[in-house]
């Protein structure tokens, strides 16, 4: 019994460890559009990846407040349909009036980043680490402050010499 116990307890710490290391860098993937252009996801700056699903209602209100937040920091965004095939893709370009490309992703995707439920968001930088992400419903004056010290934080680097080496900057 004891044993049962202390091998569930590793199990649980394991899964635990790997799944939080999964999403702190996340892994190299391709994005799809309805052309079927396969666009490697490598960010050059922070970007934003929306994932949605096509009975989810409320990911398109989210989309529009999204972008425009989005827009005034100048972040890209990849708006991406989870469990979507080309009709549901078709029919979200279509209802958003054109303004967005959605995107596809392989169908494991959301099972590597742990995504279950929708919207989700995630802010990743340009070393693919994941800074910012919420999951289901978010507030989006959480992610507006997030943003202004993200960029707050970025401008005051600049004028700092980037080239250190343990602390020590030459």
């Amino acid at each position: 019994m004891r044993k049962g116990i202390a091998i569930a307890i590793l199990f649980v710490l394991l899964f635990t460890s790997l799944s939080w290391s999964s999403i702190r860098k996340l892994p190299p993937f391709n994005l799809y559009t309805l052309k079927g252009e396969e666009i490697p996801f490598y960010p050059k700056s922070l970007t934003a990846l929306f994932f949605v699903d096509p009975a989810c209602l409320s990911c398109l209100v989210d989309l529009s407040r999204l972008s425009k937040i989005l827009e005034e920091g100048k972040i890209p965004l990849y708006p991406v349909c989870l469990q979507c095939d080309f009709r549901d893709v078709r029919r979200l370009e279509d209802s958003l009036s054109g303004r967005f490309t959605i995107y596809f992703a392989h169908p494991l995707l959301p099972a590597l980043l742990g995504i279950w439920e929708t919207p989700a968001l995630f802010l990743v930088n340009s070393e693919g680490k994941v800074l910012y992400q919420e999951k289901g419903s978010f507030s989006f004056e959480t992610l507006q402050s997030f943003i202004t010290s993200y960029k707050t934080a970025q401008s005051s680097r600049k004028g700092r010499n980037d080239n250190c080496s343990s602390g020590i900057c030459y």
